[in-house]
């Protein structure tokens, strides 16, 4: 069976595809034991654009976009807003809800917006798209760790470490802010974030 070239191509395809979610799932693992152990008290603070890193993320997904032919659409009135909070861990959220809005839903149409203002105290970011949705009895549940949407009314089985909405939740409470979901299925899912422009000082590097 391995003399065949092809069947050989094949199993090494699925041993990658494997070993890169047990690598993922790791990866993740070690994010939110850090953010559960404490370490996200003392969060590496500094000023940056966040305009930079919706690029960074939009750059890291770029595949995934093309192959679904998904329309990504930024809404910030001001390009050169500055956020103060660990860019690794906003990274983590930014990758992770655009990711996710991505894999449950594969169908050509898809449009996903990343949206961003400020008032005088507080940022409000939001990632929107227009895909199947979350069931409302889904909705009180997606944020615990390992926790997966049944997946029928998308007739396709969506894989994930099942960590990527509790790191986001975490990280966002380590910044000091709130996350919220709504959704209508077959319309709308949208996630909802608020955090202080400056930053508790529990969250801030000793």
């Amino acid at each position: 069976m391995l003399d065949d070239p092809e069947m050989t191509r094949r199993f090494l395809s699925i041993m990658r595809k494997h070993a890169e979610r047990i690598s993922r799932i790791v990866e993740d693992m070690l994010v939110i034991s850090r953010l559960e152990s404490g370490e996200a008290n003392s969060l590496k603070v500094e000023p940056f654009r966040f305009r930079s890193c919706i690029n960074d993320i939009l750059e890291r997904l770029e595949s995934v976009i093309r192959s679904q032919n998904a329309e990504m659409h930024v809404i910030m009135p001001d390009e050169s807003l500055i956020i103060h909070g660990d860019r690794f861990y906003w990274t983590q959220v930014l990758f992770n809800l655009v990711e996710n809005a991505l894999k449950q839903n594969p169908h050509p149409g898809l449009r996903v917006e990343i949206g961003c203002e400020e008032n005088n105290t507080h940022h409000q970011i939001w990632i929107a798209d227009n895909g199947i949705g979350i069931p409302s009895a889904d909705l009180p549940h997606i944020f615990r760790r390992f926790y997966r949407v049944e997946k029928h009314h998308s007739q396709r089985e969506i894989k994930g470490t099942g960590l990527g909405l509790s790191i986001v939740k975490r990280a966002i409470e380590a910044h000091g802010g709130t996350i919220s979901v709504t959704s209508t299925p077959g319309r709308e899912t949208k996630f909802h974030i608020t955090t202080p422009k400056t930053l508790p000082r529990s969250a801030e590097t000793a």
